[in-house]
């Protein structure tokens, strides 16, 4: 059975540039890659970076959807880089693909692999009741939502939840609500999987990956003279975090305290109406903290907060007024779009969705909250030119935000690997 491979290093150490050494260096009668990454210049960047082989992008083209291109691709065993969101889309013909073609995958940054479907509990009753579609468990004790076989060409409103639940993606959660499930199966389909990420601890595809009994070892990269190579994780080199500590300057003043409670600046204290004058103080303390004691404009700054649903109310009621260009999403990550940024404000407080949390803990899996908001921290920062050694300076508003950034800088705690990982392994292909 495939063994993931987590390649869990800080961002500078070279996880990237292994993964072109790496294509570049195996043969093409021996391997075929694919290769998926969440945005689209990283695709460019791959292309061309890559000497020793072709890839191909999937694309809309003589009346073909990506998905249709990816699976011609796919049959002709051509090396293929893609993004997240159309790997995503995986069906059974993709999966039918991979499993009579031996490709590895190396997965740029981990993706969402599971999601809340919108469903009201009364349409979840209705299906129910009509025996459109019943709850089932797996020998693992997980709940699927399956649909009747019976009445698989019934067209409806409904058609999104067949399609899922035909295809065993959809799970059942907290009595209520509905998950959309990426195919664990999909990972083992490859003859080996690589994923390129930092702090996978607190991440939700870790925690997907202990509720399917999925394997995965931990591994980082040296680099000697040019070469990259993976190590097993116990042989990791210590991140050295005192150079780091001193360049990123975490502002300290009275405008912290309206943060000071331990669910300041979480979303739902967002969505309180009774909350409404402190996020006007919010407000005002972030204008202040750019424009007058980091003497800054739109071109050096970068700012973050919940968008608060269709309409982004929450961005809209922070945003500090000469810098609403200046916004990134709090889920920005893998871009160096804003390296050029070194004035930050971090206006957010993380934790996983009640739901999420719900769905692992309902199977007996425990999750880790402030490594996943650390994670999701760390993630945002690192867009900023800090990526590049360079110093920034953050307004991190929320306490409990701020002082796991303090301890994650002092310690190395945050970077143990999970209980069940594998750690004094080699990578599993033997090529390496």
């Amino acid at each position: 059975m495939t063994i993931i491979n987590v390649i869990d290093a800080p961002c500078g150490y070279g996880k990237t540039s292994w993964a072109i050494q790496y294509m570049n260096d195996m043969s093409i009668q021996s391997h075929s890659f694919i290769y998926v990454t969440p945005f689209l210049d990283e695709i460019t960047r791959v292309k061309k970076s890559v000497k020793n082989r072709n890839f191909y992008e999937p694309l809309t083209k003589n009346g073909q959807t990506k998905l249709e291109d990816l699976h011609k691709l796919l049959g002709q065993g051509k090396d293929i880089c893609t993004t997240h969101a159309l790997f995503q889309m995986v069906n059974e013909e993709t999966k039918e693909l991979l499993r009579i073609n031996n490709y590895t995958l190396i997965l740029d940054e981990v993706m969402n692999v599971i999601e809340q479907v919108p469903l009201r509990k009364s349409d979840l009753n209705l299906l129910l009741d009509a025996d459109t579609i019943s709850i089932v468990e797996n020998n693992k004790g997980i709940k699927y939502i399956k649909w009747n076989d019976q009445k698989k060409e019934y067209d409806s409103r409904y058609n999104d939840i067949k399609s899922m639940a035909l295809s065993n993606n959809l799970m059942y959660c907290d009595n209520s609500a509905l998950i959309w499930n990426f195919p664990c199966e999909v990972f083992l389909l490859f003859q080996n999987v690589f994923i390129l990420t930092y702090l996978f601890r607190g991440q939700l595809q870790r925690y997907y990956y202990d509720l399917h009994g999925i394997r995965y070892r931990y591994l980082s990269v040296t680099q000697n003279e040019g070469f990259y190579s993976l190590i097993p994780y116990v042989q990791r080199k210590p991140y050295d975090k005192s150079s780091l500590k001193k360049k990123i300057l975490i502002h300290d003043s009275h405008l912290n305290k309206i943060g000071d409670k331990r669910n300041a600046l979480s979303k739902s204290w967002f969505e309180k109406s009774s909350n409404k004058n402190h996020i006007n103080t919010l407000k005002n303390h972030t204008y202040n903290y750019f424009t007058n004691i980091c003497k800054s404009n739109q071109e050096n700054t970068i700012w973050t907060t919940f968008k608060g649903g269709d309409k982004e109310k929450i961005k809209k009621m922070v945003k500090p007024k000469s810098f609403a260009n200046s916004f990134i999403p709090v889920t920005e990550r893998a871009t160096n779009r804003y390296k050029e940024k070194y004035n930050l404000a971090y206006l957010a407080n993380r934790y996983m969705r009640t739901i999420e949390k719900k769905f692992f803990e309902q199977y007996k899996v425990k999750v880790d909250e402030n490594t996943y908001a650390l994670s999701e921290l760390i993630q945002w920062i690192w867009r900023s030119r800090i990526r590049d050694g360079l110093p920034i300076n953050i307004y991190l508003p929320s306490k409990r935000m701020r002082e796991l950034l303090q301890l994650y800088l002092v310690s190395d705690e945050f970077e143990e690997a999970p209980e069940n990982a594998i750690v004094d392994e080699p990578p599993g292909d033997w090529h390496l």
